[in-house]
């Protein structure tokens, strides 16, 4: 009885450790060695905007021409200071560029971006223009201004 009284004590206490964990990634040492100002002298996102700074975790892919998006091709998003991005993939650079913000007119309540792949950088994603919107301060979602593209969701993580 006393044996397995203390093998569920050991099971339970081992499901709480592995639930507890936090998701944290390996950022690539390429990406890590770019220095923050490659791209703009200054900081180019401000006030709530500057949120987007972080490492995010993909979990869904919607829109496109049949609306159900496509099979999730990388894992990370990782946005810099000042405005410097990479997708990782098991750890690996696929892409990684500058984000621009594209002023609108006449101005509108959404964040519009641009990603602009850096020349030495290879091609992966190609994602363009994108409407930035927070779900509070951990779910980033980057959506199509037109009708036929794609939307990428993501939650922030450590």
């Amino acid at each position: 009885m006393k044996t397995s009284i203390f093998t569920f004590i050991i099971f339970i206490l081992a499901g709480l450790f592995t639930a507890c964990n936090e998701e944290t990634i390996e950022i690539p040492q390429e990406f890590n060695a770019l220095y923050p100002n490659k791209y703009f002298d200054s900081e180019i996102f401000s006030g709530h905007d500057s949120i987007i700074y972080g490492r995010w975790k993909i979990f869904d892919i919607s829109g496109g021409f049949h609306g159900s998006g496509y099979e999730i091709n990388f894992d990370y998003l990782v946005i810099k200071k000042i405005g410097i991005y990479g997708y990782i993939r098991n750890d690996s650079l696929l892409e990684y560029g500058k984000m621009v913000a594209v002023p609108q007119f006449p101005v509108q309540p959404s964040l519009l971006v641009n990603f602009e792949k850096d020349a030495y950088s290879y091609s992966f994603l190609g994602v363009g223009e994108k409407y930035v919107h927070f779900g509070g301060n951990d779910t980033l979602h980057l959506y199509s201004p037109c009708c036929d593209g794609y939307n990428y969701h993501f939650k922030r993580v450590k």
